[in-house]
């Protein structure tokens, strides 16, 4: 499974200063007013240049900064996962009822199963990061 979070996961495993943030202006505080991060407004892209961005976008990349605490982000993948979990069990019991009906000689259910079986597995590939 290539997991489209791992990036994230793996931030989240260093441990990162935990609680609610704030935004002041371009930087991002956290609990103890621990300045977190200041979102300047010119930052370094390739090698030797710099893009100028409008104070404007600093102030929104350092709000939505720290609208992403850990806690949050650490909930929305937990809930991420679970959900996909329940994707799993929905596809497994699609299944069940596809083989029943065809064995029942319900084609038109077995085949309505086998689509949505098919789209299960659609939602699952697009959720573990499959093309």
């Amino acid at each position: 499974m290539n997991d489209p979070f791992k990036s994230i996961r793996d931030a989240l495993a260093l441990n990162p200063t935990p609680g609610p943030r704030r935004a002041v202006e371009q930087s991002v505080i956290g609990p103890h007013e621990l300045r977190i991060l200041s979102a300047n407004v010119t930052f370094s892209v390739g090698i030797n240049g710099s893009h100028s961005v409008l104070i404007e976008e600093a102030i929104a990349n350092a709000a939505l900064a720290a609208a992403c605490d850990p806690d949050t982000i650490r909930e929305l993948i937990r809930q991420r996962d679970e959900l996909l979990r329940l994707v799993h069990d929905y596809r497994g019991i699609a299944l069940f009822l596809a083989r029943r009906d065809a064995a029942a000689g319900n084609d038109e259910g077995a085949r309505m199963m086998r689509l949505t079986c098919s789209r299960l597995n659609d939602v699952i590939r697009r959720a573990e990061g499959a093309q």
